[in-house]
């Protein structure tokens, strides 16, 4: 009997062919099983105390964890995330991962690298991940020391990023581009080289998801030094001149997009935080619901289904942006910045016009100081960063956060 070949296709490709984004299907999971971390990073979005007992009481007990998990699955997801927080001060991590795998997830797991010791390398070397990403904030201890706030970190970091590459798991490096580290982004990239392992870095913080302490104003890179750090680099060169095709094809259409919502957040992406309570993704989680009140499919299909049904109130510039692939704002980081996701986050904005002119010039149909969507050029002022806009609470302005962002489509 001749063997039979089966024919092998891209996740995308498979995604496609289920069309899950027009069916709405949640094959893209993130669960945040803590928000505690042992490092006090300046920039990031959430790092409660590693040792608070009173955040530790709050988080999930590993029995509902696990159940979670198991909803999770049950739903037909195929890819989670597991992150916080340090996902690793979780003493019962190796417990949910292994249970994720075992409901056949897909699992990638963010984490900073300093608790990855020999035995959670092991762990990783048996039972492998999609992927493990780990923040790097410098190539110097006093870089990165300077941003994490913990002495000796760095070494260790770098240790647990030695302890998963000798055992070759899938490992991808990452940083926040910032004033404080910018400098060494072409030391880190290079780094990744030596290891044989990919790299990547965002420019762009937004506003933190809790109530938490005031945060340095100063570490947003000016948008100048951020574009200029971006045309330096082949790669994210490349990134935005694709984007800037996806202009060129909205440019003389006459836009008008009808939902606000136009990602994948509630569409085919979710995300769970520590308390078990579920939202659409990482940055709008004022709108969260708990699964212990109502099941993750009445939340899917009911609850997210309405949110994602929500019409454009306002006429707002964004709505008929044809900038939108260069821009980093979304209705998210609207809804961190102002509370409201249909307002504009100016800075984004001012960004994503110099993004435009640098690689379209004129052609781009807006000016470059983006007086024509804001109606005033502020390009160089940074908010003073603290209190947050996440959950309703405001203090003043917003701090900064460090978040995933996926690539919205092209139209």
């Amino acid at each position: 009997m001749s063997d039979i070949a089966i024919p092998e296709i891209t996740l995308p490709e498979l995604f496609a062919e289920w069309d899950v984004a027009g069916r709405r299907v949640p094959v893209e999971g993130v669960l945040e099983p803590t928000f505690r971390c042992n490092l006090r990073c300046v920039h990031c979005y959430v790092n409660k105390p590693a040792g608070s007992a009173e955040e530790r009481a709050r988080e999930l007990a590993t029995g509902r964890a696990l159940s979670v998990i198991d909803e999770i699955a049950d739903a037909g997801c195929l890819n989670l995330l597991m992150t916080g927080g340090e996902v690793l001060l979780r003493p019962d991590f190796e417990e949910l991962y292994l249970h994720a795998l075992r409901r056949g997830l897909l699992v990638t797991v963010f984490t900073n690298g300093t608790l990855v010791t020999d035995r959670i390398a092991d762990l990783f070397d048996r039972h492998r991940p999609l992927l493990v990403e780990i923040s790097l904030y410098g190539m110097t201890a006093a870089t990165y020391e300077r941003i994490t706030g913990v002495a000796g970190s760095y070494e260790r970091c770098l240790a647990g990023i030695r302890r998963l590459v000798d055992r070759g798991v899938p490992v991808k490096l990452k940083t926040m581009a910032m004033a404080w580290n910018a400098h060494e982004v072409g030391a880190m990239q290079e780094f990744a080289a030596t290891l044989g392992v990919a790299f990547r870095y965002d420019g762009l913080l937004n506003a933190r998801v809790d109530c938490g302490a005031s945060r340095h104003g100063d570490v947003q890179l000016p948008p100048r030094e951020l574009l200029a750090l971006e045309l330096e680099d082949p790669e994210q060169r490349a990134k935005l001149e694709s984007s800037a095709d996806d202009v060129r094809a909205l440019s003389g259409r006459d836009l008008a997009f009808e939902q606000v919502y136009t990602c994948g957040a509630g569409q085919v992406s979710f995300t769970i935080d520590p308390y078990g309570r579920m939202q659409m993704c990482q940055l709008s989680r004022k709108a969260a619901f708990d699964l212990s009140r109502e099941s993750f499919a009445t939340i899917w299909d009911e609850r997210f289904g309405a949110l994602r049904a929500r019409s454009w109130q306002t006429d707002a510039a964004c709505r008929t942006c044809n900038l939108q692939p260069l821009c980093g704002s979304c209705p998210g980081a609207a809804e961190l910045e102002t509370g409201d996701i249909e307002a504009q986050v100016p800075h984004f904005c001012e960004i994503a016009h110099l993004r435009a002119h640098a690689l379209m010039g004129e052609s781009s149909g807006h000016r470059e100081d983006a007086t024509c969507c804001l109606g005033r050029g502020t390009r160089t002022a940074l908010p003073p960063a603290t209190g947050c806009g996440g959950c309703g609470h405001r203090e003043s302005a917003p701090a900064l956060l460090q978040v995933e962002r996926r690539r919205r489509p092209s139209a």
